[in-house]
């Protein structure tokens, strides 16, 4: 049986991570016995670096570490458990997904197509951007701050070095731009799209502190699905889950959903 990560088991695995944060970071400042010089990592090139040795302290690229590791796992697990419960709740999104990646998905394992190929199959996208707009990304407000000058918005006029920020919840959830904000609704995102809905889509942030590795996600998540929903695929049955499993419930920086939660289940027939 196939299970996500439940969210009883987030405090465990985030003790877990900081501490192996904290040993990587240690082999790669080379303060480690057990330093591999045959390794390199961005941390072994940050250790290497003219960076001011503040900048350097164990303590702060452990931080570093946990949210690299976190923003490339967590996010990118609840994005493909959403859209996977969505698709074997839906036999009509199942049957159009599975008929697109009939041809693309032909000599799967020999052949692995490249995200370029998945890129460019519609539906496929549509369902990944429909996932990532009711799961949020990251749900907590990401503020930003003009330094220099005041900004104008509409009669309010906010002041240079005031934060300023919006939660994508409430940009993904806006029914004058995404009406039926709360359905899963793949087809939104095909034909005459409303400029507006690109606008208000902000799983990735945006600017110079949008995620860095949004195109990474992307490839990511794609190939996943792919490999789940192509014809002749894993036949996967949902077991004890329902939607509120996959319905945000609380923000703890990422989405999560109700606290009992035993996350997207299903078995692989």
């Amino acid at each position: 049986m196939f299970e996500e990560s439940t969210p009883t088991s987030v405090p465990w695995s985030w003790l877990t991570r900081r501490q192996k944060a904290r040993s990587n970071i240690r082999k790669a400042l080379g303060t480690s016995s057990m330093s591999d010089k045959h390794v390199e990592s961005l941390f072994h090139h940050v250790a290497n670096s003219d960076m001011p040795m503040s900048e350097k302290s164990e303590e702060r690229l452990a931080k570093e570490a946990q949210l690299l590791l976190g923003g490339g796992t967590v996010t990118s697990a609840r994005t493909i458990s959403c859209a996977t419960y969505y698709i074997l709740t839906r036999p009509d999104v199942a049957k159009r997904l599975g008929d697109e990646l009939r041809q693309p998905m032909a000599e799967w394992p020999s052949h692995v197509p490249t995200w370029a190929e998945l890129e460019r199959l519609p539906f496929l996208q549509a369902v990944i951007k429909e996932a990532l707009r009711v799961d949020f990304g990251v749900m907590t407000r990401l503020p930003r701050i003009s330094p220099d000058l005041p900004l104008q918005y509409k009669h309010y006029t906010i002041p240079a070095g005031v934060p300023v920020g919006m939660s994508s919840y409430f940009m993904h959830t806006d029914p004058d731009i995404f009406p039926k904000p709360f359905d899963f609704v793949p087809d939104r995102w095909l034909g005459t799209v409303n400029p507006l809905m690109s606008r208000n889509f902000v799983p990735f942030a945006r600017g110079s502190r949008t995620c860095l590795g949004s195109n990474l996600a992307m490839a990511e998540i794609s190939l996943v699905l792919a490999v789940l929903f192509r014809p002749n695929g894993p036949k996967l049955q949902l077991f004890e889950t329902d939607e509120s499993d996959v319905r945000v419930a609380h923000d703890f920086g990422v989405p999560l959903p109700k606290l009992d939660s035993k996350g997207v289940r299903a078995f692989v027939r």
